[in-house]
């Protein structure tokens, strides 16, 4: 009798260990795809801000182009 509620403590000890060591685990990762979340929207948006600068360059580069294949060639 003794020995099957020493083995019944044991195992539910262990099943509480594992149950909360999967709560820690979850919190973690959960933690862990917030912060990935705010550093991918920020890498984002430094995108967008470079593909901004880049399409505005091509303009200014298709202008500039415009204007010397306007001008009169010596």
């Amino acid at each position: 009798m003794d020995i099957t509620v020493i083995i019944a403590i044991i195992i539910s000890t262990v099943v509480a260990l594992a149950i909360l060591a999967l709560v820690i685990l979850l919190f973690y990762y959960h933690w862990r795809n917030q912060e990935l979340l705010v550093n991918f929207s920020a890498f984002i948006r430094e995108n967008l801000k470079l593909k901004d600068e880049i399409d505005r360059l091509e303009e200014e580069n298709e202008v500039l182009s415009e204007k010397l294949d306007k001008e009169p060639k010596p």
